[in-house]
């Protein structure tokens, strides 16, 4: 065995003191991963932020307005069948996925599966979270394992990064002189970066070939040794497949914004620019690559195209190509829960599984549709009819608190995905009262509309927010406050540029006529902002690492009697005390856990009666 004893690492340190700081900056760097990741990925939105307000200096929101206006019906036309075209084709990643994983599927179940996985991991990002939760419930009901579905999310989700870079190698490489021109890169520049990327591209793939094993027992895989372990990979015949279905993929993606443009440039350079966009947005982590993709595309053909036209079509591209299918993908999967409820006459809570997260998404896209709302103006002839029924003042009210639930549906969607009963009564009063301040501030009917859906969604769907846990025991991950944290940044953007032509002034602030949209947009954001550091600073100043105690002989009388008193042998694992022991209120039953790693792993089953065993698991 080695040894680890505090001696060994001392001399270790003496004898090679830079191998030793190598090492202490590594174990630093795996202790903070996750913050540096996460701080990397705001600073990354950030500048893909400002690069865009640079990049948009000279356009206004009416203009804007305009160009989306001008988009003729045959490029939407044309944009919706290339989008439906495109997620046809994502089918076949899907399809290769259950291949590569040896699972057979229904064709309707694999593309339910498929679609929605997609549809929702392109939105939010995290695909291989999101799209793995939703794959397993649309696919265990059919025998497939945790294992399989594993294996199909991870080959789903890897096979558009693996296959990116030698595409946009080619793609430059097609045609090297329009490449250079769209990029601001020398042409022989690009050139040796293409060829180094396909270069390193087929070393990887001929040194694979070299360490495959003789035999390969399991069809469309192949196993190759690495080091002291066996990695299963796709076979080559499954990886062409792939990589011709992963080219038809990205160019029917790249197609839906090229029919949006009003006068195009060749396809060819178009096509590089949008897999670097892609590829961008995807390294960067930014939920749904927001601003990183339009950054790039925006530096590489608004002198070109002009900034009003490019931001239009991008805009309608993200409408198209994202929140359509997004919604379709929701509406679905809560559809497919419905009818099982209805077929198995099962109660909410087991039939309704994939409702909670759906539900939760709805709730923080009406979130971000309440704080977007908020950053830009009112429209005017709405405003005028309004402002004749009810006080101006409380129309500022009404802006400023839709701004406000804005940032708590962000906030509580997590508490939504996590199934508690509080967060969903709370979620629905704040919809609804969003639902009537939305009327209010500017009769957003539209707005109202939504926030009403989504508040009928959750009342449908009750019973699948069962869990007693308060809302001041919600521990919000750092991912999901990063993404609030985005979605707030986005909509402080939003309102720079929809009034960069008004000129600040401390005024602003304490301006309450009718005609004043900037003043409502800044008072609203800083109030939404406000509260949103509030609570952040909350959960980290509260959350720390908990501490574990084993019990003692007291606590272990107590665990002793509650495992005389039930059914489970296994629970006297617990007497060794090398756990740590959660016990119920009541006394009659209790979990043991320990730390493993960043995680406190629960042995078995609650020790105890059915009822408090359910309630200690949440």
């Amino acid at each position: 065995m080695p040894d680890n004893s505090p001696e060994l690492k001392e001399a270790v340190t003496a004898a090679h003191p830079i191998a030793a700081t190598r090492l202490r900056w590594l174990d630093l760097l795996s202790k903070y991963r996750q913050p540096i990741g996460l701080a990397l990925t705001l600073l990354l939105f950030a500048i893909a932020l400002i690069a865009c307000r640079h990049l948009l200096s000279e356009l206004d929101l009416y203009a804007l307005q305009d160009s989306i206006l001008e988009v003729p019906k045959p490029a939407l036309l044309g944009a919706l069948a290339a989008t439906a075209v495109g997620f046809v084709i994502l089918l076949g990643y899907e399809w290769s996925a259950s291949r590569y994983a040896g699972v057979k599927l229904p064709p309707k179940t694999l593309a339910l599966g498929g679609f929605t996985a997609f549809a929702i991991g392109n939105a939010i990002g995290l695909s291989l979270l999101s799209g793995g939760s939703v794959r397993y419930r649309l696919y265990a009901r059919h025998g497939v394992g945790a294992s399989e579905v594993a294996h199909m999310t991870l080959f789903a989700s890897l096979s558009l990064g693996c296959a990116l870079p030698p595409l946009a190698a080619l793609a430059t490489l097609s045609n090297l002189p329009a490449a250079s021109a769209a990029l601001h890169i020398p042409a022989y520049l690009l050139g040796a970066i293409a060829f180094a990327v396909l270069a390193l591209f087929g070393l990887l793939a001929l040194g694979i070939y070299r360490r495959r094993l003789p035999e390969q027992p399991i069809p469309d895989n192949l196993l190759v040794k690495a080091g002291r372990r066996t990695l299963r990979l796709p076979s080559p015949r499954l990886t062409l497949l792939q990589l011709v279905i992963t080219a038809l993929d990205v160019a029917a993606a790249a197609t839906v914004l090229y029919l949006l443009l009003p006068e195009a440039p060749p396809f060819g350079p178009f096509l590089l620019v949008y897999l670097l966009a892609l590829a961008a947005g995807v390294l960067s982590h930014v939920p749904g690559g927001v601003g990183v993709f339009e950054a790039i595309l925006l530096a590489a053909f608004a002198n070109q195209l002009g900034a009003a036209p490019l931001a239009a079509a991008l805009l309608l591209y993200r409408m198209i190509y994202v929140i359509m299918p997004l919604l379709v993908a929701c509406l679905m999967l809560l559809i497919n829960e419905a009818q099982r409820l209805i077929h198995t006459r099962q109660s909410l809570r087991v039939a309704s599984g994939l409702a909670a997260p759906v539900l939760a998404v709805l709730v923080f896209m009406s979130g971000v549709v309440l704080l977007f709302s908020g950053a830009t103006p009112e429209i005017d002839t709405r405003l005028e009819h309004i402002g004749f029924l009810i006080p101006h003042r409380l129309i500022d009210a009404s802006h400023f608190g839709a701004s406000l639930i804005g940032v708590l549906c962000l906030l509580l969607a997590q508490g939504l995905r996590r199934r508690l009963s509080a967060a969903w009564m709370l979620t629905t009063i704040l919809l609804l009262v969003g639902a009537v301040l939305s009327l209010l501030k500017g009769f957003d009917w539209e707005e109202a509309s939504i926030l009403v859906l989504t508040a009928s969604l959750l009342g449908l769907f009750r019973r699948s927010f069962y869990r007693p846990s308060r809302l001041t025991e919600l521990p919000f991950s750092p991912l999901y406050l990063v993404a609030s944290i985005c979605v707030l940044g986005a909509s402080i953007w939003l309102l720079l540029f929809a009034y960069q032509d008004v000129p600040y002034s401390h005024q602003l602030w304490w301006q309450f006529t009718l005609d004043s949209d900037a003043p409502r947009g800044l008072r609203s954001l800083m109030g939404a902002a406000v509260l949103l550091v509030i609570v952040s600073l909350t959960w980290l100043l509260r959350t720390a690492r908990p501490v574990i105690h084993l019990p003692d002989a007291g606590e272990l009388e107590r665990a002793e009697k509650i495992l005389l008193a039930s059914d489970q042998p296994d629970g006297g694992l617990a007497l060794t005390g090398d756990k740590a022991l959660l016990f119920h209120p009541d006394d009659n039953a209790f979990l043991m856990y320990a730390r493993r790693g960043r995680s406190l792993v629960a042995l078995y089953d609650p020790i105890g009666p059915n009822q408090p065993r359910a309630e200690l698991i949440w």
